[in-house]
């Protein structure tokens, strides 16, 4: 799997998180914590996007949609 598909596949688990975070946290200010729900949809290799707040996804979502669209312009990391 290239490095394009992997961004996109995270990307839309972050995004899918977010979602589900948002949702309960209309529920009341305690559930806006980190925790790890047991839900057999969430795809393994992201579980870890289950630990982070709403603010920390937002802000992964921002960059991955960032890196995605670097790399399809053909922008690579700056070289070191």
């Amino acid at each position: 799997m290239d490095d394009t598909e992997l961004l996109r596949r995270e990307l839309r688990a972050a995004r899918e998180e977010l979602i589900r975070k948002r949702s309960r946290c209309s529920g009341g200010p305690d559930e806006s914590t980190s925790r790890l729900p047991l839900m057999p949809d969430r795809e393994e290799a992201f579980l870890r996007l289950a630990l982070m707040s709403v603010e920390e996804l937002e802000a992964h979502v921002d960059r991955l949609e960032r890196d995605l669209a670097d790399l399809e312009q053909g922008i690579d990391a700056p070289d070191e």
